[in-house]
């Protein structure tokens, strides 16, 4: 298994960083409608549905265990993984282009 290797095209770069670029955007807006619509209500006004009303509120847009905190750590990867694509087919498309240009013949002075 040490002998394979993964040979991502330009293209496929392109496309990959693309659709990671799409998904991070479509979580941002699934992280923005759950912090604006992510309070839990009508659990009554007992000490139990207040504590209820408090725990599923802290679930959806609460701290590190959240709904919202989740979102943000698939859009951080997101956008890191589109990122790491774009850079990959920059790269590529630099080797190729230096290969090309030392196969050229040399013009004779």
């Amino acid at each position: 298994m040490a002998d394979e290797q993964l040979i991502v095209t330009w293209e496929a770069a392109k496309h990959c960083a693309s659709a990671l670029g799409r998904f991070a955007e479509d979580l941002q807006t699934i992280a923005s409608d759950v912090q604006r619509n992510g309070r839990v209500s009508g659990f009554g006004t007992l000490p139990s549905g207040i504590a209820l009303n408090a725990k599923y509120t802290e679930l959806t847009s609460g701290g590190s265990g959240s709904l919202t905190a989740m979102l943000q750590g698939h859009i951080d990867i997101a956008t890191k993984l589109a990122d790491t694509f774009r850079r990959m087919g920059e790269q590529y498309m630099t080797t190729d282009d230096a290969v090309a240009a030392s196969l050229r013949p040399t013009e004779p002075r």
